[in-house]
């Protein structure tokens, strides 16, 4: 509500709230100019109770004494300092003022405050601003402001001059505009040129879709013989697939083969264990390593126990050696150490051989000093293939029998179409199987045939090649099958492939790769399982990792490290 007499405070302008006890009993505002009841000391505004007493009853409101103007008394220093040192904002807040000043600042404050309102003092203005503004307004922004007049004659010339300039300009864009005319006739000339040379090319256009349209209809025809192509293409493609699926298939029956096989091989050691056989009363089966490169050393794998076991080291180091087992003794056929040899060692294994069983010298001996060659035992005669005869320095083609009983003869019994070295044999009933290899000392000279040696009618067949040249790989039977595994390609890269190869087919298939890149390294099967030992990896370690691929797992599993190192070495089942 309006007053005709200045109130007290409002609260809000305290920076903190001020106790109830130092408000005015008439305004209810903060006291402004306090001023009290002699007898019971009532608090008022000085403004408001001076006109409470000026138009009401000259009573106190609060307590109804007798009062008057000149009855007030002065408030108690403590109110007074209590409300001086309160802090209040500006009068001109709402202008802009920010300042906070103690309340017995307040009038010198707004006295002086730079947001107290003024008029403009140029004469037709009247516009209310700031003090602080003031000076800036009247002699830059208001629009009444006296300005200094210029130099009128300065001002003439220019004038003048612009008047010229523009004549001058005058000139110009008349002259440009003729140019401009004349430029446009040329541009019709040219245009209806472009015409005439659009419409002759609407008519070659047509021309060329006749000629099109005719093209079209020659493809057509081309078209329908690419097709009939291409269906003669698929159905040779579902051919190949089946074949693939045949392949399979054959995998699948040799698997099947080779446990319905297995099982009867533990009946008959199951028969000869009862029996009381030379063979029997091993419980467990072991692999049988010798050699490698620099190594004369020799080891033997319990398979069921994974657990290896030195045993007496050959007499010398040999390296690309062949091994097999006759008699009840695993025998070690030629390779070289400090030279090559030509004779035949064997260690007696029955029963299983410990740190006790020496190495006896054989009789019987190879046609040459050789390494790098191939055999296997066909009844009691030993079918040696290839090789490098060192002596001679001649790479063979060659196949011998060597006579195993008295008197141990060596004859030449077949030569194969080329020499082979690092090459595998494998025997398959009455012939052999001679796979990969290389025909001199390179890479280059890898080999992907495979050859099948029939040894009553001393014939060799060619037979369908392997995917890829190989050689220094290991290979073993599964079966009706060779499986040919690691070795080293003919850009001299060792490899973690494995090809399992039909032997009545001659169709390849890929297993799951090996855990690690091998070459010369050995491979044996062994209860449902082949395991591939040592070799060479691809940055030239020589490896005693083993491995071993599991045809129901149909995956790769390490086993066991070898106790040395092995590349190059030979191993066999005992």
């Amino acid at each position: 509500m309006a007053s005709n007499y200045p109130l007290g405070y409002d609260d809000e302008r305290f920076e903190s709230i001020v106790d109830q006890n130092f408000h005015c009993l008439i305004c209810y505002n903060v006291l402004k100019d306090p001023v009290m009841c002699r007898r019971n000391q009532h608090y008022f505004c000085n403004g408001c109770i001076t006109e409470h007493l000026r138009t009401n009853f000259h009573t106190c409101p609060t307590c109804a004494d007798e009062l008057s103007v000149e009855t007030l008394a002065e408030v108690p220093r403590i109110v007074k300092n209590y409300l001086d040192e309160r802090k209040i904002r500006c009068d001109h807040y709402d202008r802009g003022c920010r300042e906070l000043v103690q309340l017995q600042n307040l009038k010198r404050h707004v006295a002086e405050c730079g947001f107290t309102p003024v008029v403009c003092g140029n004469q037709g203005c009247g516009e209310t601003i700031s003090k602080r503004d003031r000076t800036y307004h009247e002699s830059e922004l208001c629009q009444f402001r006296k300005l200094k007049c210029h130099n009128c004659g300065e001002i003439s010339a220019m004038m003048a001059g612009m008047k010229t300039e523009i004549a001058n300009l005058d000139t110009k864009i008349s002259t440009k505009m003729a140019h401009t005319d004349t430029k446009l006739k040329n541009m019709d000339t040219k245009l209806k040129n472009i015409d005439t040379k659009i419409t002759n090319i609407v008519t070659k256009q047509e021309n060329m879709n006749t000629k099109l349209e005719n093209m079209n209809t020659k493809q057509e025809n081309n078209v329908e013989a690419k097709f009939e192509a291409t269906n003669n293409e698929v159905r040779g493609i579902k051919m190949s697939l089946n074949e693939v699926k045949d392949g399979f298939d054959h995998l699948k029956e040799a698997v099947l083969l080779e446990k319905i096989e297995s099982k009867e091989r533990k009946q008959e050691e199951i028969t000869r264990d009862l029996s009381g056989t030379a063979s029997g009363g091993r419980e467990n089966q072991h692999i049988f390593v010798a050699g490698g490169l620099l190594r004369n050393s020799v080891e033997i794998f319990n398979y069921r126990q994974r657990v290896w076991s030195l045993l007496k080291p050959m007499p010398a180091s040999r390296e690309s050696a062949s091994s097999f087992v006759y008699n009840n003794h695993v025998t070690v056929a030629g390779g070289v150490g400090h030279a090559a040899v030509d004779n035949i060692i064997r260690m007696n294994i029955h029963p299983v051989p410990d740190l006790s069983i020496n190495w006896n010298d054989f009789a019987a001996k190879l046609p040459a000093k050789m390494q790098a060659h191939s055999s296997v035992v066909y009844k009691d005669s030993l079918l040696v293939t290839g090789g490098y005869y060192t002596d001679q320095g001649v790479f063979s083609d060659c196949i011998h029998e060597v006579q195993l009983k008295p008197p141990h003869t060596v004859k030449l019994v077949s030569k194969m179409p080329e020499p082979r070295i690092r090459h595998s044999t494998v025997l398959c009933d009455d012939s052999i199987l001679i796979v990969g290899g290389k025909k001199a000392g390179n890479c280059k000279d890898n080999l992907s045939s495979v050859l099948s040696y029939d040894i009553k009618k001393n014939e060799c067949q060619q037979l369908p090649a392997l995917p890829y040249p190989v050689s220094e790989m290991a290979t073993v039977k599964w079966a009706e099958n060779v499986v040919i595994i690691g070795g080293v390609d003919k850009d001299g890269k060792e490899l973690t492939n494995v090809i399992i190869y039909n032997i009545k087919t001659g169709n390849s298939h890929m297993l799951p790769p090996m855990l690690h890149k091998r070459k010369g390294c050995m491979a044996v099967v062994i209860e449902n399982t082949i395991v591939v030992l040592g070799g060479c990896d691809e940055r030239g370690n020589f490896l005693k990792s083993v491995e071993g691929f599991n045809f129901e797992r149909f995956s790769w599993q390490e086993l066991p490290d070898m106790k040395k190192v092995r590349y190059l070495a030979t191993a066999v089942v005992i």
